[in-house]
């Protein structure tokens, strides 16, 4: 299979060619080099604004993972129109892109931010959208034109919503790092681990290296025109994290509870039964294995 990676400098870019380079043929496409040097050569700089670039990037390709967004929150609130250029007009771009070069399948990679506060939990891919920020809409936006895609360019795609996923290739020094990035490294320098409010909310914690794997079996499955969660399907407490990580770690770290955050979701737990339906898909990675990692 000849396959085709946007954002493939990124964290989860990386664990895709990982796993793809060994079995199939891999175009990598990103706006900077990446910095694994097994990758190097896989990467062609481009953006997926660019339409000519893009097109001539799918040519001959069976399928295209899109992974490239801008994905933090904040930043998203700052400058929703910057949001809305890459997260909607580059994908846009990239879905013509693929239709004329009649690519067998478009994989887009979602979010969970799709979902806003929960109604239901476990939450399935069947649940109201109501995201709570722009840069949650505009993965929502992005997803329609995919299926609008479906039917006007009859272009097959298949929709991931991944839901907190980690690794050690996070960044760190990032300010929109998620919970685990900043607990290992608060660990890492014996310092206490800020738990905001009482640590009851849950989440659903994947290592991005099952969420690559996810991927690339749905890419080379008879999955198509469908939405699929992407997670674990296990809900854990931060209070439950906090302690986990303490031990990975092996120091002797405090615990302190900060002030709430003012809006946070309190659960956030996919249901996965229509995944494991559609590709027999369960996680390899365990929390506890995934921690280890970092250390």
């Amino acid at each position: 299979m000849k396959l085709a990676i946007t954002g493939a400098s990124g964290q989860l870019g990386s664990y895709l060619l990982d796993l793809a380079l060994d079995h199939h043929s891999v175009v990598g496409i990103d706006l900077r080099p990446s910095t694994y040097q097994a990758h190097a050569s896989s990467i062609h700089i481009g953006d997926i604004r660019d339409k000519e670039a893009m097109r001539k990037a799918l040519r001959g390709c069976d399928a295209v993972v899109h992974c490239a967004a801008q994905v933090s929150v904040v930043n998203s609130i700052e400058d929703p129109l910057h949001d809305l250029d890459v997260n909607v007009a580059g994908t846009i771009n990239l879905l013509r892109a693929a239709a004329e070069a009649r690519v067998g399948k478009f994989v887009y990679i979602s979010s969970a931010a799709v979902y806003g506060d929960p109604v239901t939990v476990p939450i399935p891919e069947s649940h109201p959208l109501n995201p709570k920020s722009p840069y949650g809409a505009s993965k929502m936006s992005a997803e329609q034109y995919c299926r609008v895609f479906a039917e006007t360019a009859k272009q097959p795609y298949v929709v991931v919503r991944p839901f907190n996923f980690y690794s050690p290739r996070a960044d760190p020094k990032s300010p929109y790092s998620g919970v685990i990035t900043k607990f290992v490294e608060w660990a890492k320098r014996g310092e206490p681990l800020k738990v905001e409010g009482d640590g009851e909310q849950t989440r659903d914690f994947i290592h991005a290296q099952d969420v690559a794997r996810m991927v690339l079996m749905v890419a080379g499955s008879r999955a198509e025109n469908v939405t699929l969660n992407c997670g674990s399907g296990k809900g854990t407490s931060i209070n439950t994290l906090a302690r986990a990580v303490v031990e990975a770690s092996g120091k002797d770290v405090e615990v302190l509870h900060m002030k709430p955050r003012v809006g946070d979701i309190r659960h956030s737990v996919s249901d996965m039964s229509r995944a494991n339906e559609a590709i027999d898909f369960e996680t390899r990675v365990g929390l506890a294995e995934g921690l280890r990692t970092f250390f």
